[in-house]
């Protein structure tokens, strides 16, 4: 009994951490625009 109700707290938790949306810095568009942004900041832009 004990080991079905720790191996569903454990399914819980591991089901959880995955459902929780990603930091938008980690996202696909997020790290495009944040490429983007530290060329403009730091010079690097070579399209000017």
């Amino acid at each position: 009994m004990t080991k079905i109700v720790g191996f569903l707290l454990l399914a819980m938790v591991l089901l959880g951490a995955c459902a929780s949306p990603k930091p938008y810095y980690d996202t696909r568009e997020g790290k495009k625009k944040l490429k983007h942004y530290n060329r403009i900041q730091f010079g690097q832009d070579n399209h000017r």
